[in-house]
């Protein structure tokens, strides 16, 4: 028989409830990642670009920012940089669909605390967001 470990539970133990803002223009990833972080005892709050995101930012602090890397106009690089400096920064999950190591590289450089390659699997997502909580 299968054993299926609670949604909110990763292999680094119970995760606390975290406020996520998650930077994605695409609908149905949008909702895969909202539902991940449902499932996992998290509060997403969405939007779908680097401005609507710091406009977020501007309204109250989060614990963990998502984004996808490739955005419409500035890119999660983009969100990077901005937040680059800011001593309230938090730390910050990007997602990407390009295999590429160099984006991976230049993404972890300008201060991203993960990079999760699409597909990337539930608990791949809820441990970055545990791990990223825990330095934030």
């Amino acid at each position: 028989m299968t054993r299926h470990l609670p949604a909110n539970v990763t292999l680094f133990g119970h995760v606390q409830a975290k406020h996520i803002l998650v930077v994605e223009d695409a609908p149905g990833m949008r909702l895969l990642v909202r539902h991940i972080l449902n499932q996992g005892g998290h509060k997403p709050v969405e939007v779908d670009s680097v401005e609507a995101a710091l406009e977020e930012l501007e309204r109250g602090p989060v614990d963990v920012i998502i984004t996808d890397l490739m955005l419409p106009g500035r890119s999660g690089l983009d969100l990077l940089r901005d937040l680059a400096g800011r001593p309230d920064a938090p730390p910050v999950i990007v997602l990407t669909g390009s295999g590429e190591e160099v984006l991976r590289e230049h993404a972890l450089s300008l201060g991203a605390h993960a990079v999760l390659f699409k597909p990337f699997s539930r608990y791949e997502l809820l441990d970055a967001v545990f791990a990223a909580g825990m330095s934030g």
